[in-house]
């Protein structure tokens, strides 16, 4: 059932960062858990390393705690609703549960309290390092070998840590700048670490760490290779309030996974991996107030069906340089149906915010920020139809290559932007993108009600505040616009820079800034360019978003099935 809405926006005076939208009716906010379903309440065991009589032969008790988390993942020791309490410390360890609760009665995984607990993949190295002179040192390589797609130092999987900080890998074994390290040897058989430490100081003086383990958090089934979120795998996890960071994960795997489904993160941090931060693949997951930061590759990944994020985060992803049109960046859900992600925010990664990619269904994108990410705020790419993305904010994307454009459609359709602030950006500011190679259809998609101005800001690319491309002039026209506030592009080449952008139209391509011009070859309704006031603009809206998702919530955890989408 279409829903009409009702759009008005009102364009204030001034040059600075646009007024908020105002909005009379629009689609409603999608729900969320607003209270947890009753939980069986089993047992709670007790990890505390500091604790004078800890040993993994206790039973576990407060007074006789276990001394690793990795403790409790042994066969036969919890059941569905034990909890498993953590104190604090620093846990150099992998969690690999090899069972799982069941609905209404998960295992958890917490934070005792008050407590700092740290799970890392990293153990302290600062012995058996030789002076090579010059501020060099090497140290012959311990651990086991750690395959990777190639060998390049962007795709090799060594971390070396030094005084809490993570060394970058030089460029080459000639050139190994202070904060940096170079790994010798293939990676399946690595020989040696030669580093030159921040400050020139000693590996003794530095708390040198190495990490060698790739899996922090990851439910293991009788297929130990199988892939996160597997239907084989154990499921029906709660961590809460715990950290991990440090891992020696492989580009594309995450050092935390929640499991084959039902899973939740709450107050979850994940940091300064080698590659991804968090699988979140499966089904009926959620990840709430969760973070996923400064990992090498990319923060958050997940092929998931029926899953929340909400007041999630993802900052600083990809310092080591993967290549962001392969995979890199804030986040990249790929073959998800049903899913919200709502009050995300990302910030200054390298590469997409939030990107949908290959194979997405009826998903919903709302109220989230991205700011300063590269290439584009918000990606929808690859077979990703029925989505809904309303209400967010894009700010700030950065140049790369061919693009940093707000919102970026390619090989997308039928989907539907709605009511979304997108300015600052280098490049366009929506780019509804003919795909170069024609892997699945484009058009079809509605831009209604959003705030599109003061975009191009870096002046000397190839950019609009808004591009719309089609396999010809038809397919153009199966876009449909309306009550949109669009900034005028007055000034610059009209080549390069201009408000609008059409490919193709009867006389060839448009580039230009009038709107009566622009709507002689695209479909609009009420859109006005710079301080006009946008006309009230009924419209019947398609299906968009994850419609079903808060009755499922419901079901499994305890929200009011309110209605979501279009």
């Amino acid at each position: 059932m279409a829903l009409v809405a009702f759009l008005l926006i009102a364009m204030l005076g001034g040059c600075g960062e646009p007024e908020p939208v105002q909005i009379i009716r629009s689609a409603s906010f999608s729900a969320e858990p607003t209270a947890p379903q009753a939980e069986v309440s089993g047992r709670v065991f007790v990890v505390d390393q500091a604790h004078p009589r800890a040993s993994d032969r206790n039973p576990g008790s407060a007074d006789l705690p276990w001394l690793t988390i990795s403790r409790a993942t042994v066969p036969g020791t919890l059941a569905p609703g034990d909890t498993v309490e953590i104190h604090e410390g620093v846990y150099r360890e992998s969690i690999e549960p090899r069972e799982g609760g069941r609905r209404g009665a998960r295992i958890t995984f917490r934070a005792a309290r008050g407590e700092t607990v740290v799970v890392t993949g990293a153990d302290p190295s600062a012995d058996g390092w030789a002076d090579l002179g010059g501020g060099l040192w090497r140290r012959a390589w311990t651990g086991p070998g750690l395959p990777s797609y190639n060998e390049s130092r962007v795709f090799r999987r060594e971390l070396v840590v030094a005084s809490g900080e993570v060394l970058r890998p030089a460029s080459s074994r000639d050139d190994i700048p202070a904060g940096t390290f170079w790994a010798e040897g293939p990676p399946e058989a690595p020989v040696a670490i030669v580093a030159r430490f921040p400050a020139g100081r000693a590996p003794e003086a530095s708390g040198v760490e190495i990490a060698t383990r790739s899996r922090l958090f990851w439910p293991t089934g009788a297929d130990p290779y199988v892939e996160c979120g597997d239907s084989t795998t154990p499921g029906y996890f709660h961590l809460q309030g715990l950290t991990f960071r440090h891992a020696s994960n492989l580009a594309q795997k995450g050092a935390v996974c929640a499991g084959s489904r039902g899973s939740i993160m709450d107050r979850v941090r994940v940091e300064w991996t080698n590659g991804r931060g968090i699988d979140g693949s499966g089904v009926d997951h959620v990840f709430r107030r969760s973070t996923a930061d400064y990992n090498g590759q990319m923060g958050w990944g997940a092929s998931c069906t029926n899953c929340l994020w909400v007041d999630t985060q993802a900052v600083g992803n990809n310092w080591k340089g993967y290549d962001m049109f392969w995979e890199a960046g804030g986040g990249k859900w790929t073959r998800t149906r049903g899913t919200v992600i709502r009050r995300h925010t990302s910030r200054d990664n390298d590469g997409p915010g939030i990107w949908l990619d290959i194979d997405n269904a009826d998903n919903t994108v709302e109220a989230s920020t991205s700011t300063g990410d590269l290439g584009a705020g918000i990606m929808l790419e690859f077979e990703t139809v029925r989505t809904l993305v309303q209400h967010n904010v894009v700010r700030g994307t950065r140049w790369s290559v061919w693009t940093g454009t707000g919102i970026l459609s390619q090989a997308a359709s039928h989907n539907v932007l709605l009511h979304n602030s997108i300015t600052g950006n280098e490049g366009s500011g929506i780019w509804l993108r003919l795909d170069p190679l024609r892997r699945a259809p484009d058009g079809d998609t509605w831009v209604i009600g959003n705030v599109v101005r003061g975009n191009l800001t870096r002046g000397d690319v190839e950019a609009r505040e808004i591009s719309t491309e089609g396999l010809d002039a038809a397919n153009v026209r199966s876009y449909r616009f309306a009550a949109n506030a669009i900034g005028r592009v007055a000034s610059g080449d009209p080549v390069l820079r201009a408000t609008f952008f059409v490919h193709p139209t009867a006389r060839g391509d448009y580039r230009g800034s009038d709107l009566a011009d622009w709507r002689r070859w695209v479909r609009d309704d009420g859109s006005a360019l710079g301080e006009a006031r946008v006309a009230v603009t009924p419209l019947a809206l398609p299906a968009a978003g994850a419609r079903e998702a808060p009755a499922r919530w419901a079901e499994s955890s305890g929200a009011a099935p309110e209605a979501v989408g279009l």
